[in-house]
């Protein structure tokens, strides 16, 4: 298998895509949930909600540590790929009033998809990460790209949740005031 980077790289290369085919004007809608749901999963983490939960769940059931981390990892991916799913198979609150067109508009919706891309991507390597690479995801060390890179995953750059929370309030104010 490749370095991790390339799988990051190639999710936020395939967003970008879809960006460019929905607009600027939808993507900007799902940007709202993603960076909604990195505060929730990030102030999650910060409680250790579901790190208790599990751990609960798996010392009742008699998980060892490996396999409660492997399970505490699912349960943060699943609740992360649900909510991708959910918000681009249904509706999601669009900026539609004066859409951009042109080479403009899918260079801006590339740019925000990219984004999404590297929500999602991201929030699942810092996960991956904090709990080793569960299921051998990962079975040689990172490379220097991918250690650079690491440092720079959404919940790494901003860790508090209120700094991914007050953008998607201040889109979602905008998209209902117009």
């Amino acid at each position: 298998m490749g370095p991790i980077e390339i799988l990051f790289y190639t999710v936020m290369l395939i967003f970008g895509f879809i960006g460019l085919v929905r607009g600027v004007h939808r993507e900007l809608g799902n940007a709202i949930i993603f960076m909604a749901v990195v505060a929730i999963l990030g102030l999650a983490n910060g409680q250790g909600w579901i790190d208790r939960g599990v751990g609960a769940l798996a010392s009742a059931l008699g998980a060892d540590a490996v396999r409660t981390a492997e399970i505490t990892f699912v349960v943060y991916a699943i609740i992360l790929v649900v909510v991708v799913i959910v918000t681009y198979q249904g509706k999601t609150p669009d900026f539609s009033t004066k859409p951009v067109t042109g080479f403009w508009g899918g260079v801006l919706g590339f740019v925000v998809g990219a984004f999404n891309g590297y929500l999602i991507a991201g929030t699942l390597w810092f996960y991956a990460d904090k709990y080793q690479y569960p299921f051998n995801l990962l079975t040689g060390p990172l490379t220097p790209t991918g250690t650079l890179l690491l440092q720079y995953s959404p919940l790494t750059v901003f860790p508090n949740p209120v700094f991914w929370a007050v953008p998607a309030t201040i889109l979602l104010i905008m998209r209902v005031w117009r």
